[in-house]
């Protein structure tokens, strides 16, 4: 035999025919088969369990819970700290941003801009508002604009009843 077989040298691989539509097909010779394999099992005792996993697994566990019981109040004392830290830091900013408010307020006022000085002092309002010179520059202002046009009465109103 000359040539490549592709699946073997049984004659019967290449010598196949395309099967008809709903034909009995006939089964193919077997020519090499396998021996069948049947295998005894025996009883016998599992093998021991090794309690290096688990001793290993408590072991990390318990360094982990260690280094976390020591290391959780370092921890808590800088997040404290920061936190600290951080509501200083916008009591400060709120400090000079209230302060330059009212400054700037007070000078819109002696520039006679009613409008721009109410402005402000609403700002500042909004930053502290139970300030007491912040309050009786806003009356003061309030009742100027409402003398002047009465659209600033309602919240002249407004103001005085917070005050009482």
């Amino acid at each position: 035999m000359g040539g490549y077989m592709g699946f073997g040298m049984a004659s019967w691989i290449y010598k196949q025919r395309p099967n008809r539509a709903f034909s009995i097909k006939k089964g193919k010779p077997t020519c090499n088969t396998i021996p069948s394999y049947s295998r005894q099992f025996k009883m016998q005792p599992s093998k021991p369990k090794s309690n290096f996993y688990i001793v290993m697994s408590l072991l990390f566990l318990g360094l982990l819970f260690s280094v976390f019981y020591f290391k959780a109040p370092v921890l808590l004392e800088h997040s404290n700290t920061i936190r600290a830290q951080k509501q200083a830091y916008i009591q400060n900013a709120n400090d000079e941003a209230f302060k330059f408010l009212i400054s700037s307020g007070i000078q819109r006022l002696k520039r006679n801009n009613l409008t721009g000085a109410y402005s402000e002092f609403k700002l500042a309002y909004a930053i502290y508002p139970k300030n007491e010179k912040l309050q009786q520059l806003l009356i003061e202002t309030l009742s100027a604009l409402c003398e002047d046009a009465n659209t600033y009465c309602a919240d002249l109103d407004k103001m005085l009843n917070q005050s009482l």
